[in-house]
């Protein structure tokens, strides 16, 4: 099981919570250096079943929020999250002024014209698919972050040196490496149930794709599986690309998203 760490979080605390030690908490997270020292927005695996988990804070099943980050617009957050930007101001009827958002303050994902599987407004990639076309079948496959990304790359045509480089980095953050990682404890973690066993909208695989956003900006030739890999990398490329104007090269990854940046603590990207 995974957990995304909230601000205030330590591992000691997210191991009490869970029932689990300290020590136990540690083994299955090799990624922390310091387990006095964990980041808001990190994956830390909780070697627990659900089973004998607590249940988590319900979260509504269509009610999904989003907290406002440095540079965000109204119009930049909708087109992430495949909404219309009408349907976001009439979520948030408080924001009285949509061209004036401040980081922190936190929005309403829902109540408007959701299209689930449709690709944000402007020109769709080459490659989208339907949400309801996301397979999910577990990745049993070889490999690492640096082979995965330079697959993806050879795919896309792209120069791999910046991308491997960040994207290590990134993945390292987000599911600590592993294919297989889901977060289902979020505010993603809601919607109908898939073959996985987890609701549509968690976070999953290496760069923690949600499946509006793998399939949205899903690459041409690659697998329409969200735990494969090469897949899940490429698609998470594509996305930072088009959400946050990174250079088709990479070379600014790491100055434009932070989670890529290894000199600068984690953060969702």
């Amino acid at each position: 099981m995974d957990y995304r760490v909230q601000s205030g979080d330590t591992l000691s605390a997210i191991a009490e919570r869970f029932n689990v030690s300290v020590s136990a908490a540690e083994a299955a997270n090799p990624q922390i250096i310091d387990p006095n020292k964990i980041f808001p927005n990190e994956l830390v695996h909780i070697p627990v079943s659900h089973a004998s988990a607590p249940g988590p804070a319900p979260v509504p099943p269509h009610v999904v929020t989003y907290i406002v980050q440095p540079g965000d617009t109204m119009s930049g957050i909708a087109a992430a999250h495949n909404v219309s930007l009408a349907a976001l101001e009439a979520a948030n009827p408080r924001v009285t002024n949509p061209d004036l958002i401040n980081p922190g303050e936190v929005l309403n994902l829902t109540g408007g014209t959701h299209a689930p599987g449709g690709p944000p407004p402007g020109p769709s990639p080459n490659g989208a698919i339907s949400v309801g076309a996301v397979t999910y079948g577990r990745y049993t496959g070889g490999g690492d972050v640096s082979a995965w990304t330079t697959r993806a790359c050879e795919t896309m045509d792209l120069p791999p040196a910046h991308w491997v480089r960040g994207y290590i980095t990134l993945c390292a953050r987000e599911s600590s490496g592993r294919p297989n990682a889901i977060n289902a404890w979020d505010s993603n973690a809601y919607g109908p149930i898939q073959s996985d066993g987890h609701p549509l909208h968690c976070s999953r695989g290496v760069a923690q794709c949600i499946p509006d956003t793998f399939s949205s900006n899903h690459v041409a030739e690659t697998s329409t599986d969200i735990y494969d890999p090469v897949a899940n990398i490429a698609a998470s490329m594509r996305y930072v690309m088009r959400r946050y104007g990174v250079s088709s090269d990479g070379h600014d990854l790491a100055v434009l998203v932070q989670q890529a940046d290894p000199s600068r603590p984690p953060r969702g990207y």
